[in-house]
């Protein structure tokens, strides 16, 4: 779904609550104290029991995508506009390791895009797919040169 077709489908389910809600009210007004206060309780009751249902489902889906972990299929990194004073990385995988830590991840299949439109940049601008950083790389210079050869 498009970023406009949600913002469609958001209006139109708020549009359709606040004029649920309207009717209810007058249908409440109509009715009088003591028969709306019935309704109102049957109601609350109804509401009470799909939002915690509701509330359940999103737990499960939440705990479940969470814990996924698997690969990206696809992944868009966008930068629309702005100054960056520092250093400005898009990627899809960044690891930086330890002393002891293991050989880096098997990199995963996925396509990546990174798209800067328009920007101010005042430091180095990084584009990847992955990056894997040891703490006994060298740093990078900002002059485009290659650190790892001698000068």
């Amino acid at each position: 779904m498009t970023r406009r077709n949600r913002r469609i489908a958001g209006w139109t389910a708020g549009v359709v609550c606040s004029l649920g809600l309207v009717g209810l009210g007058v249908a409440f007004a109509r009715m009088g104290v003591t028969e709306a206060d019935k309704w109102a309780s049957t109601l609350g009751i109804f509401a009470t029991v799909l939002g915690l249902a509701l509330t359940a489902y999103t737990a499960a889906a939440t705990r479940r995508s969470a814990s996924h972990g698997g690969p990206v299929d696809r992944l868009d990194n966008t930068i629309r506009g702005g100054q960056f004073a520092q250093s400005v990385v898009q990627a899809r995988d960044l690891t930086v390791g330890g002393p002891s830590s293991p050989a880096p991840p098997e990199a995963v299949a996925g396509a990546v895009t990174n798209t800067i439109t328009t920007g101010t940049f005042h430091g180095p601008v990084v584009q990847a797919r992955d990056i894997v950083r040891q703490p006994h790389d060298p740093p990078v210079r900002d002059d485009g040169t290659d650190p790892s050869r001698g000068l």
